[in-house]
Formats: structure tokens, sequence, C-alpha cells
């Protein structure tokens, strides 16, 4: 199969934002001369370069219309770096790559140098080049274009890239020319004694960088580029860590919103209330400001409540303390943390030991991949039931952190292997998916790309060695082969290989088995399927009830969502919940404007035509003729604005007054006209200006319970001029923080004490009985209790084993922040081995202080001792709680009131206010009467 492209509105914009930078650069094309320094046969010969002709000056105002144009920040300085910046998914190397055919179809630009920091991003690029050929051949007349990847044993390609006239595009890693040994700058008698950079010099051409955060990130990556003697550089990345001359911004919430992305859907996979052992996590150490480590562990709060935390210890900490004092917890105290690179751990006063990323006292590992396993390929067979019959092939990936954990050194099955295997065929062989048994055995729909040695054995890399290179080239080769149903691999295992540099539209599933929860980031996770999904013919579905991406984290979705959120505001510098430029730059509105006009001579005969005829001896009155005799007759002929003016005129005719097309076109008049206004770049902060002056938002936009309350009450201060913008603003705002209280205006309601009611007879009577100050006292009879704790005891749910709980949640981006919504949950039995039992009797009498003859009673009479061993740390919790509840309960039926002798409220101690505003939908009922 084919992928098909077509034109995109905000692709276009990206490309002109670009283009239009060099306005007023004619069409054209130079050459150099090509001398031959050294003793080898090689001709004198010309070169092909590219041609600027305008001046820095015109060049940075081009940029500033650009930057106004796209409501972006107005920059000046350096004026040949430039950036674009687009979410993953949207197709950055597609706009990267129509560029380069614009700026040749206006300007008759030639030579463009692709920058890319690693192997995989290569790869990708050039394949991309290679599935968009058709397309842009047709939409540029089949203009000849030559695109290779630079490789040192094939210097004749630099020779050939600047000799030749037509399109050159060569891809290139910055390690390849960041050195100045290597081969790119070294003269060479391949090249008759030249060097391939100095050739390069010679062509002055346009530099593309990929992804510049990993390529111009050094002081020697950025002299590599500028060795290069660019015409300019074109800075292409969905998290710019330099931000200079923004040009063109696609930022994750417009990607989101707009729908050309997938929406992202969370599965997590947590041990549900299994706190029945010491649980200890080890998430990071730092000797920044000391040593320091931050764990996770299960701790007990005030309320006797476990949950799990993270917590920052240093040398000395005692988690028997720190987790509330439980007794799981005894003896293990910190003695040592080290942060030496490769065996950070920290070290317990008993000498073991604790790795980072690793955990004590957890559930079996293998039972949680399992569960993420078999869920991943749930959530994919009823994709395949959805989407099958539209032409859509799913795919699913899974990133391991050890090759040897899916296949062996000699390409035998690993544990997760086996696991897909047998989750596979036992979810196969469910009556619902019957119809996807066609699909064929477990071995035949999943495979890995892995990097292998010498000897052809399968090994774990950075992702970035020589020996990827073949791994990335197979990847890239499947990626079309891999949406077709003739290929029968849908399930895809990878190491490191597919981090960056390889999506595939069709992955809908994302499973990410690793143990550090750190080693991906959330961006890396949803960046591999983020792309909308292709059918059978390649055409780009872009339903969004179909485009739904599924991660299967390992982390909870609060926690997913939470993460992502902080790395695109860390990536991108979008700051969610707070009030930004760009969320009031471009705002377009409309306004209500006076202008001042003169009557055309069109309208002047025609004004003076009606004149005429109202005038003449048979219609002629004593009377000033009124609008009423005369209005009709003008229809459709004169704008409303002009009527007073038709008036004016008649009444002058009455009185004596000449009247001639000539005199009536002298006539000025004003009209009130709806404008369309845009808020420009400098008008957007002076808003923004305004709103921290009134003291409404911090210095950083956040914003300040003084704007939402002005707001919720319809009284926001904004500036006069931009009063006609003022719904528009409070939308803006309003969105970019969702938990601003905004009241319904039409519904407040302000209810007034009435004083009458106070002083009549039947309220007076009332407060007679209501007034007197009480003490009271409470009686308890623990039979009684006893009866009632164990009744409680017997009706409540069954208290199983712990279980691991897969919860699903979509992901909701929007500019207020990430936020998420729950929509499934499933749960499994661990099958653990028996805990070890807590001292249940010591536990209840601290908090309930009820005698231990009794606690035992009350457990062994509710028949409820199997829940007590099923899950000791759930089942205390829950029989504390409940004994409270029954105690609590008895206290209200047993309490008894005393009135104290001589003792009084005063009416005014409760009725000191004359006045309250409520809201009829929120905290007010209204009545008759």
């Amino acid at each position: 199969m084919k992928l098909k492209f077509k034109h995109q509105q905000f692709q276009t914009d990206a490309v002109h934002a670009v283009v239009d930078l060099f306005k007023g650069q004619p069409r054209r094309q130079d050459t150099f001369t090509i001398t031959n320094e050294s003793q080898l046969s090689f001709d004198e010969g010309l070169g092909f370069c590219n041609a600027l002709t305008i001046t820095d000056e015109r060049i940075a105002a081009n940029m500033q219309e650009v930057q106004r144009r796209h409501s972006l920040p107005v920059t000046e300085g350096e004026t040949n770096h430039f950036n674009v910046e687009m979410e993953t998914g949207t197709g950055k190397t597609y706009v990267y790559t129509k560029t380069i055919f614009e700026l040749n179809r206006q300007y008759g630009f030639t030579k463009f140098i692709i920058v890319v920091p690693s192997v995989a991003i290569r790869e990708g690029v050039y394949k991309s080049f290679q599935i968009t050929a058709e397309h842009f051949a047709r939409d540029y007349d089949d203009i000849p274009v030559r695109c290779f990847v630079y490789n040192s044993v094939r210097l004749s390609d630099i020779r050939l890239f600047a000799t030749s006239g037509e399109i050159g595009i060569m891809i290139i890693n910055i390690d390849a020319f960041k050195k100045s040994e290597n081969i790119f700058n070294q003269e060479h008698e391949k090249l008759s004694g030249a060097a391939a950079i100095g050739l390069i010099q010679d062509t002055n051409p346009i530099v593309i960088i990929d992804e510049p955060q990993s390529v111009d990130n050094t002081p020697k990556a950025k002299d590599a580029i500028a060795s290069l003697k660019p015409l300019c550089v074109l800075r292409y990345s969905a998290t710019h860590r330099e931000k200079v001359n923004l040009l063109y911004r696609l930022t994750p919430v417009d990607a989101y919103q707009l729908g050309l992305v997938k929406q992202i859907c969370v599965s997590s996979n947590e041990l549900n209330s299994d706190f029945n052992r010491p649980y200890i996590w080890l998430v990071s150490v730092s000797h920044e400001n000391g040593y320091t480590a931050k764990i996770e562990i299960d701790r007990m709060d005030k309320k006797k409540k476990v949950e799990r935390k993270t917590i920052t210890i240093k040398p000395g900490a005692d988690l028997f303390v720190l987790s509330g004092d439980r007794e799981l917890y005894k003896g293990y105290r910190v003695v040592g943390i080290d942060c030496t690179e490769g065996l950070e751990c920290i070290e317990f006063e008993d000498t073991t030991t604790l790795a980072l990323g690793k955990s004590i006292g957890n559930i079996d590992e293998t039972i949680i991949k399992r569960t993420q396993i078999r869920r991943t390929i749930e959530c994919h067979f009823e994709k395949e039931l959805r989407l099958l019959d539209k032409g859509i092939k799913v795919l699913s990936l899974f990133f391991i952190d050890e090759v040897g954990k899916y296949r062996t050194a000699d390409g035998g099955k690993g544990i997760y292997a086996d696991m897909f295997e047998e989750c596979y065929t036992e979810l196969l062989a469910l009556p619902k998916f019957e119809s996807l048994r066609k699909l064929g055995a477990a071995s035949r729909c999943h495979d890995g790309y892995f990097s292998q040695d010498k000897k052809g054995n399968l090994k774990n890399t950075r992702g970035d060695t020589a020996d990827d290179y073949d791994t990335y080239s197979l990847i890239m080769k499947d990626k079309e082969q891999l949406l077709s149903f003739a290929s029968p691999l849908r399930f895809i295992w990878s190491h490191s290989a597919l981090r960056e540099g390889w999506d595939n539209p069709n992955v809908f599933q994302v499973c990410t088995l690793i143990e550090q929860k750190s080693a991906f980031t959330a961006r890396q996770k949803v960046g591999r399927g983020l792309r909308l999904c292709v059918n059978q013919d390649g055409e780009r579905i872009e339903d969004r009830n179909i485009n739904i991406l599924h991660v299967m984290a390992n982390e909870s979705f609060a926690e997913f969502a939470d993460t992502l959120q902080r790395e695109i505001e860390q990536e991108t510098g979008v700051k969610f919940g707070t009030l930004q430029l760009s969320m009031f730059s471009g705002i377009s509105y409309k306004e209500a404007v006076v202008e001042e006009k003169t009557v055309t001579q069109e309208e002047a005969k025609i004004i003076a035509d009606i004149v005429s005829r109202y005038q003449s001896p048979e219609s002629r009155t004593d009377e000033t003729p009124t609008s009423g005799n005369w209005q009709l007759d003008t229809g459709n002929s004169l704008p409303p604005a002009l009527l007073p003016v038709v008036e004016k005129v008649m009444t002058a005719a009455t009185l004596g007054a000449e009247v001639t097309p000539e005199k009536v076109a002298e006539i000025t008049y004003t009209e009130t006209v709806q404008v369309e206004k845009t808020v420009s770049h400098d008008e957007a902060q002076e808003i923004i200006t305004h709103f921290e002056k009134k003291g409404y938002i911090s210095k950083s936009g956040v914003i300040k319970d003084t704007m939402k309350r002005e707001l919720a009450a319809g009284t926001l201060d904004i500036p006069a001029r931009f009063e006609a913008a003022r719904e528009k603003f409070e939308t803006v705002i309003s969105k970019a923080n969702s938990k601003i209280p905004v009241h319904n205006k039409g519904k407040e309601v302000t209810i007034r004490l009435k004083n009458q009611v106070l002083i009549s007879p039947e309220f007076l009577a009332l407060w007679d009985k209501l007034k007197g100050r009480t003490a009271y006292r409470v009686a308890i009879d623990e039979d009684t209790l006893k009866s009632r704790c164990i009744a409680e005891l017997s009706r409540m749910e069954h208290i199983a084993k712990a279980r691991v709980v897969t919860r699903t949640a979509r992901m909701n981006v929007e500019q207020s922040g990430i936020t998420h919504t729950e929509t499934e949950a499933r749960a499994a039995d661990t099958n653990e081995e028996a805990h070890r039992l807590p001292d249940f009797l010591r536990m209840v009498d601290n908090e309930c202080f009820m005698p231990h003859k009794t606690v035992a009673e009350v457990l062994f009479k509710s028949g409820r001792l199997a829940d007590f061993l099923n899950n000791p740390q759930r089942f205390v919790e829950v029989f504390i709680e409940t004994i409270k509840n029954v105690h609590n309960s008895m206290k209200i039926d047993g309490i008894r009131y005393m009135r104290l002798e001589g003792q009084e409220y005063f009416m005014l101690e409760i009725f000191d206010s004359a006045e309250l505003i409520a809201y009829l939908d929120k905290n007010a009922i209204e009545v008759q009467g």
C-alpha cells in the first residue's frame, strides 16, 4: 500500500511562514568555480549555489510581519535562525519538505541540508522523502530532486550535490561533522584533495535542523552548524529549548483540540489495598544539597488510613517512624545513600541494599507485567473488531528494558514472549473474539526490532550505535508494509530503537514494560502513536472516535496526566492554568464605529428624484411630509443611514430650497458600522499588563482570586477600548482556569432579614424554647455496643485478597490543564501467599479504646476472620471504622441535654447579617409568601 497525503491548512500556514521570509527576493541561482588544487586528474568546473539578494533588514521586516500574522512575539536581533514549532504527529517532516519545494519554486533555492541528532531520525527523514516523492512530484511538476543520506564512504555524493543544478537535499547526523577529525572536515583524495566541508560552504545551503534541542545543544554543535556557512537555519521541533525568532506555532493543546492527533486514553495497573508487607521503592537519589533519596512507602496518616506516598529521606532516616509507626517497617533504618552512576542505591542498617528503580515488599513484577500484556492484547482485539471492516489495521507497540526478556541472545523466546503467546491464545479462545481467529497463531503476529552483534546475537543498545543502523533500516522499510493486511505482524517489540525517529499512524496501543517509571517520558510514550490512522487505501482517517491512543502505563493515570502536563510545560513553554499573550493575541471581534460619509453622486440623484416627485404640484402640501409618505418609495436603493438625509432634503425643499443632485452630493452624514478587529501582539501585552496592575494575575500569569470573583460577578475590569471584546475575553479567562466559580448572574438573589418576623408573637414563642444554653451527657450500653458492632461487621462487603486493578481513563488536553476522566475498572486476584499478621488487638485498642476481650469477641462472632486473613491491613481499617461509626451513632442516641439555668443566647448573636447573597441554582430555594 501507499500512504496518501492531502493539503491541510495548518501545514500550508507553516510552509508560508518560512517562504514569506524572503519576500522581495528574485528567483535566481548562482554558480561558483570548483578548482583543482591537487595533482590528481580532476577537471575544474562549475558548482551551483543559493543566491540571496535582499538585505538582512528586509528579512527582519518580513519576519516581523509573519510573526504578527500568527500572533507571535515580535523579535529582533539575529535574523538567519528561525524556529517552527509543531506538535509531534502533525507532519513536521512533511512541512519542511514542502517548504523546500516552495522555496525552490518561488526563489530558485536548490541547496538544502537536513541535520538530525540520531540514526533513527535520519532513517525516518529519508523514508519520509521516499513515501512523499510521488505526492510532491504531482504538486511541483516532477521537478528533479536528489535526496541522499551522507556517508563518509561515498564522498562523490558531496561533489554531485555541489555541481548539480537540480534540487539537492543532504541528510546528515550532527556527529558526522561536529569534530575536526571527522572525514567530512578533512581533505580527501576522493574529492581530489578538497574537503567536503569546503564544497558545502560554497553552495550557501539552507540548513534545516530536525529536533534542534538534540542537535545544536552544545557550543561545539553550534560551531559545526555555523561552519556550513548557511544562507539561513530553519529549526523544526515540538519542544524548542532555545526560543529563536518563532515563525509558526502549533501547540499540543491546539493539536489535541483540533483533532490533528489521536486522543489519549491511559490504563494503569496498580495493586489494590496490599499494605501487608514493608513496601519500599527507590525512586531517585541526589547529592546536590547533601545526600538524599526519594522513596515510595506505605504510610499511615492521622486517621489511621494507609496510603502509598513518596517521601524524601536522608541518611539516618527511620522508616518505622516515617511510616506512622507501622510495625512492618521496624529495623528499616537508612545508613547510607550511594549516588555513584550505575551503582545508585540506599543501604539499611542490616546491610541490605535497595538499587535505584527496584523495590522490596512489592507484588511479583511478573503479575503486573502479565496484566499489562493481557490488557494490551485485549484492547487490540477490541479495536480489531471495530476497525477491521473499515479497512484499518491495528498495531500495538511494546517497550521493554531488556531484550533478553523477550528474545534470548540466539533468538529464542524470553519470559515476555511466553507471556504474550499465552495471553493471546487465552483471549482469542473467548467467544467474543471468535471472528478474529483468522489472524492466526500468536507466533505469527508478534516480533521485535533489536540490534545484533557481529555474531548475530541480539543485544541491548542505547539506540545511537553503529549496530543500530540495520535495525532502523529494517524498521523504515517495513513502515508501510506493517499497515497492510498482507503482513500478519501486529504486535511490535522494541528496546530502544523506537524512542524517537519512528512512528506509525496505526499504532493504537503503547505498553511500557519497563521497571523504572522515569526511563521513558510520558511524551515519548504517546509520541510513537499520535499520528492519525490510515485505511488500506492509504487515506488518513479523521474520526475522533476511531483515533484514540491507548497507553498501558506503569503508573496511575493521575500521575501520567500530571507528568504529561509538566513535560509539555517544560518543553514547550505552554503554561496551563495561566493567562498568556498568545491567548489574547489574534482574537477577532466586532466593534461598532461611527463613520462620517458624504453622499455619492449616484445616491444624490436618487434622493433628488424622490424629493422632486413628492414636491410636484399635484403632491405638494403645506405640511412637512413625514418619512412614512415616501420611505417605501426608496425601496432597497438607499441604505438606512441615508433616510435622515432624505428627510432633511425633503424638509428643505418644502421650505423653498432648491434641490439638485450637485447640492445633495455635498451633504455629509454619519453611519454606525460593525468593524472587524483583531487583537495584535502589542495590544495583548497591554491587556496582560492591565490585568497585572489590577491585581488579577501574578507576574507569571497565574490567575488570582480577585479575578475569579469579579469574573463570577460580571464586574471584570478590562481596558475600555476592548469593551466590545468582553465576552471573548471572559471566555478565554474561564477556559484558562476551569476551577473558576462562574455563577449564573440571572440566578443571583439577595436574601434580606425580615425584622417584623423577629418581633412576631409566633417567632418569639419559638425563640423562647431555643435561646437557653445547654450541656449534654452520653450513656452507652456495652452489650448493645457489642451486638451492633457484630451486626454491622457481619453485613459488610467481603474483603478479598489484594488484587491487581486496571483502571482506564481518557486524557482531556485543554488550555486549563490536562485532566482525566475514568472510564473503566477491572480487577484480578494476585494469588499471593499468606501475609505476616499485624498486632490486631493493639491496633484496635489504640483507636477504639475497647477491651481486648471485647474486640476478640466481636471479631469471632461477626464471622469475618477469613477477611482478616485475606487482607489484614485493609480489614483492620474497616474494623476500626465500623467500631467508630457504631460508637458515634450510639453517642447520638444516648445523648441527653440539660438546660443551664440563667444562661441564654441573644438573638443578635445568631442573626448578625442583614443581607446575604445566594444563587437559586446553588444554595437557595425560592418560596412564595
